[in-house]
């Protein structure tokens, strides 16, 4: 069964061939063509800029935690503080 389609290889070949050499049909190949050239180089710019905006985020926030700002240390509670705390209203009754 393969065996037939493999016999209209040629056939196939020389009309894409001589379809293409037609000049209106050539030229809407060739804007195919630079269309999916265009489409490509646009998704190739898109990546690159992705990359270093994921890159620079990273090497951001890696500067941020250098710089201290994740290695704070919280101020000790005083004993008076450390249980909790009472009310402060007034007694009532005065």
């Amino acid at each position: 069964m393969a065996n037939y389609f493999y016999k209209w290889t040629p056939l196939f070949i020389l009309g894409t061939i001589v379809l293409l050499g037609l000049p209106w049909l050539g030229l809407i190949a060739l804007i195919l063509v630079a269309l999916v050239v265009i489409d490509a180089l646009g998704a190739v710019a898109f990546a690159i800029a992705w990359v270093i905006e994921t890159a620079s985020r990273a090497i951001g926030h890696g500067l941020r935690e250098l710089g201290g700002a994740a290695h704070r240390i919280a101020p000790a509670l005083s004993p008076a503080r450390s249980t909790p705390q009472q009310s402060q209203l007034p007694p009532t009754g005065a």
